[in-house]
């Protein structure tokens, strides 16, 4: 099992750095109404895709590779009794005909390989369209051996330093891009904010001591790990 699965396994909503108390700040900030089409790549169980569901009256498409995230995210929709279409979709390769005004990305590119992932964004989104992206980010003093030690435990396919970032988003076709490294105070989150469980019925104890490993991991790394807002424009 890797971290991936043990976040299907435990069906954690919400484990994307700032969790939906980032989210609800980004989205404030954005014009949507009616006529606003949004896909949420990475959904997971779909936290976020359920919020906005709830909260704005634009059309929400929801995407994850996980067949186990896919199948929680589901449950939650019907649950909450919204309107969201959900595919499992491989957002390297995406197949969706559908254009979108807004993709929104919560912790999944750094995963993925990221000119190929970057390139199907671009191609589904709308003449003027944006990407809103929140990624790790690392300082520039991160050794090689701190590097491997993450990436090996986590799967990210890079670990990209703020400049290094913009590079690759310029190089993909983002022609603005606007960062922005935002501060949550953890004291400070409502209880919707919170994250939310949906265990699996096996392997939990595993995907509890991955979960374990990570907390200790992002403790020890707190300083030169961070994480970043990026708006970026077709």
């Amino acid at each position: 099992m890797n971290y991936l699965d043990s976040l299907a396994k435990l069906g954690v909503g919400g484990a994307h750095p700032g969790g939906l108390k980032l989210t609800k700040k980004i989205l404030v900030k954005e014009s949507i109404d009616r006529t606003t089409s949004l896909l949420d790549i990475g959904c997971g169980t779909g936290q976020t895709a359920a919020f906005i569901a709830e909260h704005y009256p634009c059309a929400v498409t929801a995407m994850d590779i996980h067949p186990i995230m896919v199948e929680k995210a589901m449950q939650r929709f019907n649950t909450c009794n919204v309107p969201i279409t959900v595919f499992q979709e491989n957002v390297e390769h995406m197949r969706l005909k559908e254009r979108f005004d807004i993709v929104l990305s919560e912790s999944v590119l750094a995963f993925t390989d990221l000119p190929k992932s970057l390139t199907s964004i671009i191609e589904a989104l709308q003449p003027h369209g944006r990407l809103l992206a929140v990624e790790i980010m690392i300082d520039t003093s991160m050794s090689e051996a701190d590097r491997n030690v993450i990436s090996s435990f986590y799967g990210f396919r890079e670990l990209l330093t703020k400049a290094e970032w913009r590079e690759k988003l310029i190089q993909a076709g983002f022609k603005q891009i606007d960062l922005e490294q935002p501060v949550i105070d953890p004291l400070k989150v409502e209880i919707d904010e919170a994250q939310d469980f949906h265990f699996s019925e096996s392997q939990i104890d595993e995907a509890i001591e991955i979960l374990h490993q990570h907390q200790e991991l992002t403790e020890m790394y707190q300083e030169a790990l961070q994480y970043c807002v990026f708006r970026c424009f077709r």
